[in-house]
């Protein structure tokens, strides 16, 4: 498979050079993005904080001042609640206090003694609505959970108890707010409240995360869960959060309880108003920066195409270079400024050079057996393609030693490999250029002769064979050889078949006693005597 070419130098220092600016501009417009975000971000939750607390005490102020209000007033009234001018006197105290849309005393037993703006409510009736009870039962000065009235509507009481002058609980004087209706809130919020839901503003939520004011009437008396916020505020704790709000909206919120009644005040800001300061500031980086990233890309251009210039033309020489080229072709001159090039010259005239050597060495390192000098199976794989491809006629000769196994475990390995090579010398000296010798494998060789007669190729084996006879080993003793001869493709047409039948006809020779040569199909042709 082919691989495809690769990138240049000269592309690569560039897109490299392209690519490490537009980190760094990258990288250092993200640093200024978290900074300016997160300064917007301490910025906005600072602001929102420092509302927050200002309107928590302002309603912790208010709130205080109610009460006291109230526990002056019923200490005032608390020795004769018969008074007939009882009456008169609570409806001037309402008037003089706008906060409240009513104003009553509620005895011990939970009847109504007087009130004012109660919507026809007669005295004596018994109250029972959540603020009133909560009020008979703690005794104590409170701001209530907001509840509904017996008429119906939102609100909640702030209350103070009244003691006789023997300290006996006679009962308590309260005022309610109606959520829906005062002006209590928009008063002293209405900075914030006339400003749009996207945008910055405040709501009020009870001790039940339950809304007592916000700039959606509609919301006001909806029970709040799942805000983190709130869930702190329901703790009694005021702090900074980012949160995701009821309806979705990721917040910058700053929270801050009020202790006299157990509220919380919330102020804030959409992130996404904040956000868009901080991208605007990352776009106007871009703006400066590109004009400037584009000169400094130019020149870099310019001054790596003259660095690269060398390479290049070295990387051309070294994709036209191969080992079959004539060792006069030389490498491009080079007279460059650039010494690293200059030494890539030097380095790589001297790699050819090398090269060359090392390829001729491996070559025929890959084409022969390393013990014998012989050609290896590769090669005789190659030779019998080639030929059986190109129709050659060609007879194939496999040799066996006899009892070479013995002469292993008897003189040793290293005489075995001297048996070997002994023979190996003389299958080379008889066949010469006639033919191809091969080491198939342990004591087995395999030769190859181009011919169209079969008696061509047992002649040579019969050489062979013969010279083994006549002549002693390096062991000291006649080594013998076996012989299986057969033909292409008289005998077989295929590589694989071919050797099937020469295999079994050294088999044959095996079985007959050795020492002899067998051609395919056919019983032993000759059976010497063995010559010791």
């Amino acid at each position: 498979m082919l691989r495809s070419k690769g990138l240049s130098l000269r592309l690569m220092v560039n897109v490299l050079v392209l690519f490490t600016v537009i980190v760094t501009v990258t990288i250092s417009a993200f640093i200024a993005y978290q900074s300016e975000k997160n300064t917007l971000f301490r910025t906005t939750f600072d602001m929102n904080q420092a509302y927050s607390e200002k309107i928590s005490e302002t309603v912790n102020s208010l709130f205080g001042a109610l009460s006291n209000s109230l526990s002056t007033f019923g200490e005032h009234v608390v020795d004769d609640l018969t008074r007939p001018d009882l009456d008169e006197l609570v409806e001037l105290y309402w008037k003089g206090h706008s906060s409240f849309n009513a104003v009553f005393i509620i005895d011990r037993d939970g009847k109504i003694v007087t009130g004012t703006n109660m919507d026809q409510i007669p005295k004596g009736q018994v109250i029972t609505s959540d603020g009133t009870q909560q009020a008979l039962r703690e005794k104590r000065p409170l701001v209530s959970e907001p509840y509904m009235s017996t008429t119906n509507k939102l609100i909640v009481l702030i209350s103070t108890p009244m003691f006789d002058k023997n300290g006996e609980y006679v009962g308590f004087i309260g005022g309610s707010i109606r959520l829906h209706e005062t002006d209590l809130f928009q008063t002293i919020l209405s900075s914030s409240a006339s400003q749009p839901l996207t945008e910055t503003y405040p709501y009020v939520v009870s001790h039940s995360g339950q809304l007592l004011y916000h700039p959606d009437p509609n919301r006001i008396g909806e029970k709040i869960t799942g805000n983190a916020v709130i869930d702190q505020l329901i703790e009694g704790h005021s702090g900074t959060m980012r949160v995701v709000n009821s309806l979705g909206v990721d917040m910058l919120a700053s929270y801050s309880y009020i202790d006299k009644s157990g509220w919380g005040i919330v102020s804030q800001t959409p992130a996404d108003l904040i956000l868009a300061s901080a991208r605007k500031l990352i776009l106007n980086i871009y703006m400066y920066m590109i004009p400037a990233i584009l000169i400094i890309f130019a020149v870099n251009y310019v001054l790596i195409s003259k660095l690269a210039e060398p390479f290049s033309k070295l990387a051309k020489f070294a994709r036209q270079l191969s080992p079959k080229q004539s060792n006069n072709d030389e490498l491009p001159k080079i007279h460059h400024w650039n010494d690293e090039a200059n030494e890539l010259h030097k380095a790589l005239e001297r790699a050819v050079r090398h090269f060359r050597y090392q390829y001729q060495r491996l070559y025929e390192a890959a084409q022969t057996d390393p013990l014998t000098g012989l050609f290896n199976r590769r090669t005789l794989d190659d030779y019998i393609q080639v030929w059986s491809t190109e129709n050659v006629q060609f007879s194939l000769m496999v040799f066996d030693l006899d009892n070479f196994k013995r002469i292993n475990d008897t003189y040793g390995h290293e005489c075995g490999d001297e048996v070997l090579q002994f023979f190996a010398n003389a299958v080379k000296k008889i066949v010469g250029d006639q033919g191809v010798c091969c080491r198939f494998g342990g004591e087995e060789f395999v030769v190859l002769v181009p011919s169209e007669l079969l008696g061509q190729a047992t002649l040579l084996a019969e050489s062979i064979r013969t010279y083994m006879m006549d002549n002693i080993g390096p062991s000291g003793e006649i080594v013998t050889v076996s012989i299986g001869v057969a033909k292409y493709p008289e005998h077989a047409t295929s590589a694989d078949q071919l050797f099937h039948v020469a295999d079994h006809a050294l088999y044959q020779a095996k079985h007959n006693g050795r020492n002899q040569i067998v051609l395919a199909g056919q019983a032993s042709r000759h059976q010497p005597e063995i010559h010791l």
